[in-house]
């Protein structure tokens, strides 16, 4: 069995941290099923346990799923359900402490979902948890004056006095002009700019995709298909487009009102 020193030795474990990643059908912890998990265990003496288990979820993989992570209808369809697997990953998962990138977020919530179809109660609420994207995006800010930072090697000691901020901003650009060949072409600048993730149907995440068409990410629709919705709570839709959303959720509320619903390009 390997080891790994480096976490144990710089972090107290007093259980088997967990660390994580599952692949699944789709966003939704409500309708969508796990397809893949993959983990290493690691013991409080460092020793590590390694897994990866491809999954039959029981129900179709969306294409926007499979463009994701490359896990086809075709690649499961033999192998063992979760339900087959529950007993052996409870005896890896439960009673630990748990560790991934967007674990606290979606994989431990899904997960428990998994377990809880098959009666098991996967409580992880009293469970230490050690989320790599959490970390990343508390210690590493993405503000300007770590921008100035990193780009010019400076303090950005007149933060907020608008012409400083200009002036800075400027310095940074210069630096990443220099820095990024790439980004001295406009139509490469442009791409950037404007690349979505196309999980979902809008740049504000209102909306997902799930087999070609749009359900709902949010509110008491969550994972509704918009279709749906506009044809049995028109009303929410109207509330939506008085309330304060931005024109694009708007446009898109508005056309499905009109029978327009949004189409995913091929």
């Amino acid at each position: 069995m390997e080891k790994n020193n480096k976490i144990t030795k710089l972090i107290k474990l007093d259980k088997p941290l967990v660390i994580f990643d599952l692949e699944t059908t789709g966003l939704s912890i409500n309708l969508d099923r796990i397809v893949e998990v993959a983990y290493l265990k690691i013991e409080p003496t460092g020793e590590i346990l390694k897994g990866d288990l491809l999954l039959n979820p029981e129900m179709n993989i969306p294409a926007e799923a499979v463009a994701i992570h490359g896990i086809s209808d075709d690649k499961v369809k033999d192998q063992p359900t979760f339900k087959a697997k529950a007993e052996e990953l409870w005896g890896i998962f439960n009673d630990c402490s748990y560790g991934g990138f967007n674990v606290f977020s979606f994989d431990l919530p899904l997960l428990k979902r998994e377990f809880l179809r098959v009666g098991l109660d996967f409580d992880y609420a009293k469970a230490k948890i050690i989320d790599a994207k959490v970390i990343y995006h508390k210690m590493e800010p993405r503000d300007l004056a770590a921008a100035y930072k990193f780009y010019c090697k400076k303090d950005h000691v007149d933060a907020h006095s608008a012409l400083a901020d200009v002036t800075a901003t400027a310095e940074i650009l210069g630096q990443q002009l220099e820095k990024y060949n790439e980004i001295r072409d406009w139509d490469f600048i442009y791409k950037i700019h404007h690349d979505t993730d196309d999980r979902f149907v809008d740049t504000d995440r209102k909306f997902y995709w799930r087999g070609g068409e749009a359900y709902f990410a949010f509110s008491k629709h969550k994972d509704r298909p918009l279709a749906d919705v506009a044809e049995k709570d028109p009303g929410f839709l109207e509330w939506i487009m008085s309330a304060d959303f931005s024109d694009e959720t708007k446009e898109i509320v508005k056309k499905a009102l009109n029978g327009e619903l949004p189409k995913k390009a091929v």
